[in-house]
């Protein structure tokens, strides 16, 4: 008998149920094998079944919160409040947990930055907030509105009116020129004429410094002039929100600062922004910063595999605060050979500093007048965007 393999829990159990042996002459019988697989399916089956059961029951309570919200929108001040969110993906008979209760309010004309590693939840959040998934437990309110558990038709309509969406490969049609492609969203809107359509993607591209582009298809723009086409289009419809997936992830850190540039001047005339990125430079340009780890949020804490080293960081630094002196040096003339003016425009002081200067600035162009007021003593504000001069 010693060349006869032991028998373990699981043959014993066989041999209980079915009366044959598990094991002959040292070699594991055929029909022990059929009844083990058999049961090993069973069981996987039997798992399954039961973390469905448990997503299921999770998300028809959040339907019945989402019905006794439905009838009743909630007068928030702030535009978009997350309570308590969690979101569990389920990977063969494994529940992973994406997010872990997040909480996070957002204002009108905030740029929110939400930093972290790959696998930390940061996209799976933007996702949710942008109506793209829905949670698997927890609340979403934009504008006062529980949009949590709304149906694929309700949230596509969300989307189309009240979110836009920057992505980090632009995500332009091919064929069709600059000007179509921010005419895009207007087409299912529907609320505008022909000419209408025509003349507010004209102006979206004139507020991002492109419609001189406008008959050029994305393979004749740049990455920063596409990503600027994607900008505009996202504007189309007038959001409430942008939300933007690794705006600078694509381009090289020169023109992710341009990027940036535009973004802060936008978000400075009342754009909300949201966005999820690696490069360190973003946080900069936002008004809040979130870092994230492990599916939370948390405004401390060191973020890995930023596309930024911090060599790179300190260089890029170094040259903003150099062209910030640059474009004090120039407003100050222009307003030393305009003395005598009461007001004049702030476009028309900016467009006397050369736009490589503008455009790769540490803070807002506004504020750089604002800082040579204060240092010379100069008696004048920003008003709108008219500098008052007394």
């Amino acid at each position: 008998m010693t060349n006869i393999m032991k028998k373990d829990p699981l043959m014993e159990k066989y041999e209980e149920e079915t009366g044959k042996l598990a094991i002959w002459k040292g070699e594991i019988t055929k029909d022990f094998r059929k009844w083990k697989e058999k049961k090993q399916k069973n069981s996987i089956k039997k798992q399954k079944s039961v973390t469905l059961k448990s997503s299921r029951e999770a998300k028809k309570e959040m339907k019945k919160l989402i019905k006794e919200d439905k009838d009743v929108e909630v007068d928030y001040e702030h535009l978009i409040v997350v309570e308590n969110l969690h979101k569990t993906y389920l990977l063969g008979t494994t529940a992973v947990a994406a997010l872990r209760g997040i909480d996070l309010t957002i204002d009108k004309a905030d740029f929110v930055d939400i930093m972290g590693p790959s696998g930390s939840g940061k996209t799976t959040l933007l996702n949710l907030i942008g109506g793209l998934d829905t949670p698997t437990r927890g609340k979403i309110f934009l504008e006062g509105r529980n949009i949590s558990m709304l149906s694929d038709n309700e949230l596509a309509d969300i989307r189309k009116e009240r979110i836009g969406f920057v992505f980090q490969f632009y995500n332009l049609l091919p064929q069709m020129t600059a000007l179509e492609n921010v005419m895009v969203p207007l087409h299912f809107s529907g609320k505008l004429s022909r000419r209408g359509k025509r003349k507010r993607g004209m102006d979206l591209l004139r507020l991002v410094g492109l419609d001189e582009r406008s008959h050029h298809t994305p393979s004749e723009l740049s990455g920063g002039e596409q990503q600027r086409v994607a900008i505009a289009r996202a504007f189309a419809n007038d959001p409430a929100i942008c939300v933007l997936d690794e705006p600078t992830g694509d381009l090289d850190s020169k023109t992710g600062i341009l990027i940036l540039n535009l973004l802060r001047d936008l978000n400075r005339k009342g754009a909300t922004f949201i966005a999820v990125s690696h490069d360190a430079a973003v946080s900069e340009f936002a008004s809040k910063v979130f870092h994230m780890r492990d599916g939370k949020l948390s405004h401390e804490g060191k973020v890995g595999g930023l596309k930024e080293t911090e060599m790179m960081e300190l260089k890029r630094k170094q040259e903003a605060e150099m062209n910030k002196e640059k474009c004090k040096s120039k407003i100050f003339q222009y307003l030393f050979a305009n003395q005598g003016r009461t007001e004049i425009k702030v476009e028309e002081i900016k467009s006397s500093v050369p736009g490589s200067i503008v455009l790769n600035l540490p803070i807002h162009f506004n504020d750089v007048i604002n800082e040579i007021i204060e240092e010379n003593g100069i008696n004048g504000k920003i008003e709108g965007e008219i500098l008052i001069l007394k």
